[in-house]
């Protein structure tokens, strides 16, 4: 990429001031399970002339595999190394001094990252998670809503950390909502959702267990069904829950949909701004006045209004986080920005001197007037500093 020039001001005018973009190095690549195979961050990394490491995500090891196959077969490995382990081979690999550490995961593993970098002073990219909510005004189309929700919601069973995590309906159409939930459940994934190829399982025993206990926080009043062997959760909706519910407390990351309903708008969002900031804030209404009260009041990495998870499709939108959500973004340009050091550069004319003489010691009233003399000059329109870049050249090449 090209330096780009900086536009100063008048004194500045005959310097030459840039941004310098160069590669930070060595990055750091830390995969993510539930999408192994997405190289964002490679590309990102290439692009901007740095070299990688990656380490995959040792809890699915079949999606590993075809990743280190392709890289292997595809991709130049002087640009890249892949390593494979557990946590342990992480807190290793977060031992070294790398240039720049790209991490993908949980809040509580992305703030172990953190500690680790800061120790060495690394530069971090954490694209984390947390409870995204999704809110449903009186205005929404209710219908439309439901449909846009629960494709989000249930896209590989709610292990998408961009997932609307909960939903809050205002009071006069919840009822309504939940009617059209249950019925496009039952249109993607039939009466028995077991039986569809286009319903995902839960990625391990460890992670079933957890999500299973999720469903005791509040009423189970659609899906419920569990099958420990085939790890199969069955789409849930959960009614009266708030946000004192235990079911609050942390991000699902799987298909269980709890329902709260609201009243007082302004008094939801101050409930709002007092939780941690999410990866996302969704929101659905046709009221101009509601949504932009929302952009200002609610802070989050992004606003996605009357839709879920597309926004992550648009390469001209950075993506990332903000607070406990994660720290920095990437995607399109903002990738190659990731991995970019821009170099502040100033390169000035070894002529005009005079001009300089005011700067140096020693201070007497004379400088004072030199000073407040080449000021005025300087701002005042008469200076050209094509004339002087010329002129200071000529006396150099004619010594």
């Amino acid at each position: 990429m090209s330096p780009s020039k900086i536009k100063t001001d008048a004194a500045y005018a005959a310097d030459d001031v840039h941004l310098y973009p160069e590669p930070r190095g060595i990055i750091m690549i830390f995969g993510a399970w539930n999408y192994t195979l997405q190289l964002i961050p490679l590309i990102g990394a290439i692009a901007a002339g740095c070299c990688a490491v990656i380490k995959p995500s040792e809890i699915v090891p079949n999606s590993t595999k075809d990743l280190v196959k392709y890289l292997r077969e595809y991709m130049d490995s002087d640009c890249h190394r892949i390593l494979q382990g557990g946590p342990e081979i992480a807190m290793k690999l977060m031992e070294q001094r790398w240039d720049h550490v790209f991490f993908t995961g949980s809040t509580a593993i992305g703030k172990k990252v953190a500690a680790k970098a800061a120790a060495n002073l690394i530069s971090t990219t954490l694209e984390l998670g947390g409870k995204s909510p999704t809110i449903v005004d009186e205005t929404a189309n209710v219908d439309v809503a439901a449909r846009r929700i629960c494709w989000g919601k249930f896209m590989n069973t709610g292990q998408v950390c961009i997932a609307p995590d909960y939903v809050i309906v205002h009071k006069s159409k919840k009822e309504e909502f939940i009617a059209s939930v249950k019925k496009y459940i039952t249109e993607f994934y039939g009466a028995d959702p077991s039986k569809t190829p286009d319903y995902a399982r839960i990625v391990n025993d460890r992670n079933f267990e957890r999500v299973k206990s999720i469903l005791e926080g509040g009423k189970v009043i659609f899906g419920g069904e569990t099958n420990a062997e085939d790890r199969y959760i069955a789409p849930t909706i959960l009614d009266d829950v708030t946000f004192e519910s235990n079911v609050m407390d942390e991000e699902i990351f799987g298909p269980i949909m709890p329902i709260l309903e609201y009243e007082d708008f302004p008094a939801l969002l101050d409930t709002l701004r007092r939780r941690e900031k999410p990866l996302v804030t969704y929101f659905f209404s046709t009221n101009e006045q509601s949504i932009d009260l929302v952009k200002r009041e609610l802070s989050s990495g992004t606003l996605s209004v009357n839709d879920t998870i597309t926004f992550v499709c648009i390469p001209q939108l950075p993506f990332g986080g903000v607070g406990h959500s994660g720290q920095g973004r990437y995607h399109g340009k903002a990738s190659f920005e990731a991995f970019t050091n821009y170099k502040s550069v100033h390169c000035r004319n070894a002529g005009m001197e005079l001009a300089n003489d005011v700067r140096y010691p020693t201070f007497k009233n004379s400088k004072l007037k030199d000073f407040l003399y080449t000021f005025l000059f300087y701002n005042s329109g008469l200076y050209n500093p094509r004339k002087y870049r010329e002129k200071s050249i000529h006396s150099v090449e004619s010594r």
